[in-house]
């Protein structure tokens, strides 16, 4: 197979330098596979392309792409370099600017995942919580529900309408039962707070969310040829409310990991600065100057 492999992408590179042989050709070993004006793609750039086990067929392919998109990216590149100022060609600020922050970026998370305890205390997420209730709006209805689908033909629904009411802990048990006995698909949302666009996302059709029977906390019912759809509402809360903390815990764990990393780095930041001045690393020349601004 790397017999054939070399053989298709030889054969490749043969064509494509019997196209452009009218070129000049560099001087040395390297040979070059395509010239766009001075910019050469020599064999040694793509000989690794090609990974071990594939095909010739594959292998003509992935050259022939790759090939393709360097040459337009270079003929871009020139297109550029002639049609922009030499002031909009001048990107070694940006490069030297984007290098230095993704050098701090990776120096910061090497430093945290060497030195950096992870863990957020359940007392550090319910401090955080309850001191930022203005930043735990719901964004749309919350809802406790309890999602059903049962063939339409079924002799169960009415007993399953009853059920779903949950007048007593027993009916709860009963309803679990029915649907695993009969392999009915459902969703028990009840003990969870979740958004109602999520707990009405199997319904057939869509449900707005101002609809009455979501405040009264009723069995929404839908139809299809095959199926009845049932969606009981066991609790509700509107947007703008507060978001109950079992909905909220993760994003607020987020935020409060994030908010001691940021500390952590600001604090390596502050000990680096001070370090720097008490050794002599940094020097100001023109205090004066520098007042004045």
């Amino acid at each position: 197979m790397k017999h054939f492999n070399r053989i298709i992408i030889l054969t490749l590179l043969t064509s494509l330098l019997a196209v452009s042989c009218h070129n000049e050709i560099p001087t040395g070993s390297r040979v070059p596979v395509v010239k766009v004006y001075d910019k050469y793609l020599y064999q040694d750039d793509i000989a690794a392309l090609v990974p071990e086990g594939t095909t010739p067929q594959d292998s003509a392919l992935k050259v022939r792409s790759y090939i393709d998109v360097w040459v337009r990216k270079q003929l871009m590149i020139k297109k550029a370099e002639l049609y922009l100022t030499d002031e909009q060609k001048d990107v070694e600020r940006q490069l030297e600017d984007y290098r230095a922050s993704l050098l701090i970026y990776k120096y910061q998370e090497k430093y945290l995942s060497e030195t950096f305890d992870t863990t957020v205390t359940p007392k550090e997420v319910e401090t955080y919580y309850q001191q930022h209730h203005d930043d735990f709006k719901l964004q749309r209805n919350a809802v406790k529900a309890f999602f059903v689908k049962i063939p339409i033909e079924s002799t169960d629904i009415q007993r399953l309408r009853y059920l779903l009411d949950f007048r007593s802990e027993k009916d709860s048990i009963v309803l679990m039962d029915l649907c695993h006995d009969n392999s009915l698909t459902y969703d028990n949302f009840g003990c969870d707070w979740i958004s109602f666009a999520e707990a009405s996302a199997n319904m057939p059709e869509n449900i707005d969310e101002t609809d009455d029977r979501i405040k009264s906390r009723r069995t929404i019912t839908q139809a299809d040829d095959k199926f009845m759809y049932l969606l009981k509402i066991r609790d509700f809360l509107p947007a703008g409310s507060l978001e109950p903390f079992e909905m909220a815990q993760s994003r607020v764990s987020n935020v409060v990991l994030n908010s001691k990393m940021a500390r952590r780095l600001n604090q390596l930041e502050e000990e680096l600065y001070e370090n720097a001045i008490g050794n002599g690393s940094i020097e100001y020349y023109d205090d004066k100057k520098i007042n004045k601004q």
